[in-house]
């Protein structure tokens, strides 16, 4: 068990490399399965999740060698298609395994996936989409049994734009004889990238970054070598530090096509964005300003992974904010440890109003999922006194080494 130990209050100035995007790599790790050829992924950040993908394949049967960010897989040998319930249990993006093995193997055994506890996430909608595909699917208890002859070519039309349900399809389909469209998918970046590293396989898709996708029969796939994203997620974080601490930070990396409406909301909230070649800079002068009203949305809109980052920096806001969360119903867990810290916030699973205060005050407190656990960095980073943030492993799960990034931006922060 770990805690991060934080001494507040301190402007953030500095310059901070993004890492790799744990949402783009974990669905390429994925993809590494259909091809019996090597592939080579570089900007892998160095997390518990990827840790856990890795585990998964080498249960499989693939060779896989980490060396710093850059992960070899080598699936020639797959002699298994059951994924164990202590590696699904590690991870939500666990399920996307569900697609490529049945890609690979034509049948795949897993059970629910667990990871953050956000709230009902089910995967009824992954599960009903392969089955219009031509996936036999069986399921008893919390253990899914599947099994897959012939991907048929079909339309499928998504209820929601589940990123998950978008990517299961695509890597099922990928490597088949089938035309597949997808209707209503979802159009998150992370999805182009799983776009372009298939196709450098030898996949035919088109159409990510948009809601219409299209599958087309591909050959035989072969190896890879590809540079993962940047984590829009992660450089969402430290743009937030920068917005509730003040000071002014150079996130090399970070794209802006990305987080259009992320930097928007930042500057609504009075923080300077300016791009620049290599990457953007974030800069923060006095209290931020409140917000009448923000929502979460599916791609473009603004996104649920970072409304935590919003809520915290909007506690020491100068009036009162109003936050809507559209997309899970237990997102709002991290509330009551910043009330802890002096957060004037009410409300229940859907909304919250946010009463600006001059200043929060360090508390004992404790990450209850990822992003959750990252916002109370950010009110730890800004608040009068030491904040000490326990279980840490809930935020090793998406970022490489918080304390060392936020260091080098002129927080205070050990990890012991």
């Amino acid at each position: 068990m770990c805690e991060l130990v934080i001494s507040g209050r301190r402007c953030l100035c500095g310059e901070v490399d993004i890492q790799g995007s744990k949402n783009a790599a974990l669905p390429i790790l994925a993809a590494t399965l259909l091809t019996d050829k090597e592939c080579v992924i570089h900007n892998c950040p160095r997390i518990t999740d990827v840790e856990a993908a890795v585990e998964i394949l080498r249960g499989l049967g693939a060779r896989v060698s980490v060396d710093e960010n850059t992960v070899c897989v080598c699936a020639a040998n797959i002699d298994s298609n059951v994924i164990p319930k202590n590696l699904m249990e590690r991870m939500r993006s666990s399920v996307m395994f569900l697609g490529a093995v049945l890609g690979r193997a034509g049948e795949a055994i897993i059970c629910r996936p667990g990871g953050c506890r956000l709230g009902d996430r089910p995967i009824d909608m992954h599960i009903n989409s392969l089955r219009r595909l031509g996936a036999k699917i069986e399921e008893a208890g919390d253990c899914i049994v599947c099994h897959l002859t012939e991907t048929r070519s079909e339309n499928i039309t998504l209820l929601y734009p589940s990123v998950g349900a978008t990517e299961n399809i695509m890597l099922m389909c990928a490597a088949s004889g089938s035309s597949v469209r997808i209707f209503n998918a979802a159009r998150e970046p992370e999805i182009v990238d799983l776009q372009n590293f298939l196709n450098l396989m030898g996949a035919r898709i088109c159409g990510a970054g948009t809601d219409c996708i299209i599958i087309r029969p591909a050959g035989k796939f072969g190896g890879a070598e590809y540079t993962v994203m940047p984590d829009r997620i992660v450089a969402s974080t430290y743009s937030y530090a920068v917005s509730a601490c003040g000071g002014e930070a150079y996130l090399r990396g970070a794209e802006i096509e990305h987080m259009k409406l992320v930097f928007e909301v930042l500057k609504q909230v009075g923080t300077e964005v300016i791009k620049e070649d290599e990457g953007v800079r974030i800069a923060a002068f006095g209290r931020p300003k409140s917000l009448n009203m923000i929502k979460t949305l599916p791609y473009p809109g603004f996104p649920t992974d970072v409304q935590p980052f919003l809520s915290a920096a909007l506690t020491i806001a100068d009036g009162e904010s109003r936050v809507c969360e559209t997309i899970f119903n237990s997102r709002f867990g991290y509330t009551e440890d910043l009330k802890k810290m002096g957060a004037v916030i009410d409300g229940d699973n859907h909304t919250i109003e946010i009463k600006g205060v001059p200043a929060l005050h360090g508390a004992n407190v404790e990450a209850k999922d990822l992003r959750g656990g990252a916002a109370l960095v950010i009110a730890a980073a800004a608040a009068e006194g030491i904040t000490v943030v326990s279980n840490v492993e809930y935020i090793n799960r998406g970022y490489e080494n918080i304390e060392r990034d936020l260091t080098r931006l002129g927080a205070d922060i050990l990890r012991i």
